[in-house]
């Protein structure tokens, strides 16, 4: 059978609005916070998340400052030992910059190819199928990242919804949101080559 993932697209994201950008950062701590009174409740819906893996969801990842990471963006079960059982012709989600003071950067994308996307990583995309989707879990994307962060810790990013999904009737399932943890070392303990950081904010610009 062919790799679905060797047929991915994988795009450079593109100079999105400072502002903008903190918007969705101011947001994201309050994603942040239903995210956990979701916990608390403990809803049965199926769930997107950033994970360390590509086939199960993977809330912590130890990372290194100034090195690019591997992080995915999926559709899980509604718990970490149930698979997913709704099946999707449209699944929209987005990135939060969440807690507490560090600043994940987005270098690069690559796409499933399962689906058409539309928008960018932190302010909503927009992924549709042509065909119903039903598997056990599902990989919308692959992300290259850094980390920028103040000093070495765990740092909370968080994904979630960012408009009504659609199943394979046409309803609208609800979907929820997941956090990630980072934990960062190494911060000022390698001086990161000015040039690398001035390419990367630019991009923020």
């Amino acid at each position: 059978m062919q790799d679905r993932r060797a047929r991915a697209t994988t795009r450079a994201i593109p100079a999105p609005d400072r502002n903008r950008l903190l918007l969705l950062a101011a947001g994201g701590a309050v994603l942040f916070l239903l995210l956990f009174l979701a916990g608390s409740a403990q809803a049965q819906f199926p769930r997107i998340g950033i994970s360390a893996s590509p086939d199960h969801y993977d809330p912590f990842l130890d990372v290194e400052a100034g090195q690019p990471f591997t992080i995915y963006l999926g559709v899980f079960g509604v718990d970490d030992e149930t698979e997913l059982e709704q099946d999707f012709s449209s699944v929209s989600w987005v990135l939060h910059q969440t807690c507490c003071g560090a600043a994940l950067f987005i270098q690069e994308v690559e796409y499933s190819p399962q689906f058409q996307h539309q928008g960018e990583p932190h302010f909503g995309v927009i992924s549709s199928a042509e065909v119903c989707v039903d598997e056990p879990f599902i990989t919308l994307a692959t992300m290259s990242a850094l980390l920028e962060a103040p000093e070495d810790g765990s740092y909370l990013v968080a994904a979630g919804p960012y408009q009504q999904a659609v199943d394979c009737e046409g309803s609208n399932p609800i979907v929820m949101g997941l956090p990630m943890t980072l934990n960062i070392t190494g911060v000022g303990a390698t001086p990161v080559e000015q040039s690398t950081w001035d390419a990367l904010k630019a991009t923020y610009r």
